[in-house]
């Protein structure tokens, strides 16, 4: 059985190192051989690029000044190919003189360039994506701290892995903690001088112990 496990890790190590866009189309292929629905339905990749081009097209309108991929697809991005049903995205949301977030200007923006609304999704060629409110102090500095990476000459903004970690931390939800234990068994290692201090900061140290001392 360790073998059978470390080889299984072995795999996952070798398509983490993979680029993102063949992950997405790993992924794709896989769940239409599954028979799975997935929101990216052609390639995964393609769909997944032109949503970012309206995010950095969002950017030079002013729309908001910064966004950043998360969630799900940042999870693939740092580690192996996973199935996810979403592409999320933070941006910091305006707030109302009575302190209430208001993202409907954001709304109408990709309503005009092509996306439809659902509920508190949004949906381009069959994908759907949403943006979560970065406006907690947490999601603030993980939105500040993104870096730029290019993918197919498309430049796109997504948290660093240790903020990743952390915002899974805080959410942790069952399949959070998966996220972070796919990660780790695909050989992903963070930065501990980056990722401790945020744990400090917020409060998530135990949680993190707790995690590595299952996954371990």
């Amino acid at each position: 059985m360790g073998r059978i496990r470390q080889s299984k890790k072995d795999d996952l190590a070798r398509s983490a190192r993979l680029p993102f866009s063949e992950k997405l189309a790993l992924t794709a292929a896989a769940s239409r051989s599954a028979g799975t629905h997935l929101i990216l339905r052609e390639t995964f990749a393609d769909p997944l690029l032109e949503i970012i081009k309206l995010f950095n097209l969002a950017v030079k309108h002013k729309v908001f000044p910064k966004y950043a991929l998360a969630g799900g697809l940042a999870v693939e991005y740092y580690g192996a190919p996973i199935n996810t049903v979403d592409a999320d995205f933070l941006v910091v949301f305006p707030e109302t003189s009575g302190g209430l977030l208001d993202a409907s200007r954001f709304f109408e923006f990709f309503q005009q360039q092509g996306a439809q609304s659902a509920g508190e999704y949004l949906l381009l060629h069959d994908s759907k994506f949403q943006m979560i409110p970065a406006n907690t102090s947490l999601d603030r500095e993980a939105l500040e701290a993104a870096v730029c990476v290019t993918e197919k000459g498309i430049s796109f903004s997504v948290v660093t892995l240790e903020f990743l970690i952390a915002l899974k931390l805080r959410a942790w939800r069952y399949k959070d903690r998966l996220h972070i234990n796919h990660l780790l068994d695909s050989g992903v290692v963070p930065d501990n001088g980056k990722l401790e201090p945020i744990l400090k900061r917020h409060n998530l140290g135990q949680r993190w112990q707790e995690l590595l001392s299952e996954w371990s």
